[in-house]
C-alpha cells in the first residue's frame, strides 16, 4: 500500500500552487491525502517521488492530475424533495425581478445545470434566466458541456427525477447513443461554461442564486470562510446561497451577511 505524509501534501501542494497557480492548500488535509493517493493508484504510481518527477518532468501531466484530484460526485435532481421546494419559490423569484442571474459554482460534470434547466422548461420560465458554470476540472466541464453521460446512470437519474415528477420522463431530455445518452442542447442554450478556481480566481459579476452544493465539504474552515466571503459579493442584496446538506457551513455562517431563507434545504439569502 502506498504511503504519503502530511509534509509530503503539504509540499506537493505547494509546488502545484507556485508553478501553476492551482490552490489546493486550503483543501480538508485527510479528504486531499485520499484523493492524491487516488490519483497515483490512477496513473500506476508507486511512490510520491514518481509523481514528483511527472510533475516536473512532464507539462501536459499536471492537468490531468489536478483533475483526478477534483473529481466530483453528484447527480441530476440530486436531493428530489430540494428541486421541489426550488420549484415552488422560483417562479415568485423570477416574477419579482423579471430575470434572473445564476451562478452554479463547482458544477463538476453539469448534472446540476441540467437539472436547473430542466425545472425552469417545466416552470415556463425559458429565456429569463441566465447561468454561469465554472469548475477547475477541465474534464468536467467538457462534459458538461457535451451532456453526455452513461445510461446506467442516466437510468439513477430517472429514478430521482421521477420522485420530483411522477409524470414526466427524463428521456424526452436526451438521446440515446450506443451506452449513452446525450442532453438536449437546447437545456444549455442561456448557459455560460468556464474554468475557474473558487479560491484563487475573482468573479465581477452579480447574481441572483448561487449554487455551491457539497463543494466546500473538501475545504477547510479558512477556505470556506474566503468563499462564503466572496459568495456575499456576488450575490444581489436579497440574493439566494444555496449549499449543500454535508458542507457544514451553519456554525460559521456570518449571520450579519446572510439569513435563512429555507433551512432545511440550506438555503440563506444575503441581507441587504
Amino acid at each position: 500500500m502506498i504511503e504519503i505524509s502530511d509534509e509530503e501534501v503539504n509540499s506537493l501542494t505547494a509546488a502545484i500552487m507556485k508553478r501553476h497557480g492551482i490552490d489546493f492548500t486550503c483543501y480538508e488535509p485527510k479528504s486531499l491525502k485520499r484523493r492524491v493517493l487516488r490519483a497515483m493508484t490512477v496513473f500506476k504510481l508507486t511512490s510520491i517521488h514518481e509523481l514528483w518527477i511527472k510533475i516536473l518532468k512532464e507539462v501536459d501531466f499536471v492537468h490531468p492530475f489536478i483533475n483526478e484530484l477534483s473529481v466530483g460526485l453528484t447527480s441530476m435532481f440530486r436531493d428530489p424533495t430540494f428541486w421541489l421546494s426550488l420549484s415552488k419559490s422560483l417562479p415568485t423569484i423570477v416574477a419579482e425581478k423579471g430575470r434572473i442571474n445564476v451562478w452554479h459554482a463547482g458544477c463538476s460534470t453539469g448534472e446540476e445545470v441540467y437539472t436547473m434547466n430542466i425545472l425552469i422548461h417545466e416552470l415556463g420560465l425559458e429565456g429569463k434566466v441566465r447561468s454561469f458554470a465554472s469548475d477547475m476540472n477541465t474534464e468536467a466541464l467538457a462534459q458538461a458541456k457535451s451532456g453526455g453521460y452513461h445510461i446506467l446512470k442516466l437510468a439513477e437519474y430517472e429514478h430521482n427525477y421521477k420522485k420530483f415528477n411522477e409524470r414526466g420522463s427524463l428521456s424526452s431530455y436526451y438521446k440515446k447513443e450506443d451506452k449513452f445518452g446525450f442532453m438536449d442542447s437546447s437545456l444549455i442554450t442561456n448557459v455560460r461554461f468556464e474554468m475557474s478556481n473558487l479560491i484563487t480566481d475573482t468573479n465581477p459579476n452579480k447574481y441572483d442564486i448561487i449554487f455551491c452544493r457539497n463543494v466546500m465539504i473538501y475545504f477547510d474552515s479558512g477556505a470556506k470562510r474566503l468563499v462564503l466571503d466572496k459568495f456575499y459579493q456576488n450575490l444581489k442584496p436579497g440574493g439566494l446561497l444555496i449549499i449543500g446538506f454535508f458542507d457544514a457551513l451553519v456554525p460559521i455562517i456570518d449571520k450579519e451577511k446572510f439569513e435563512f431563507y429555507d433551512l432545511n434545504q440550506k438555503i440563506f439569502r444575503r441581507i441587504n
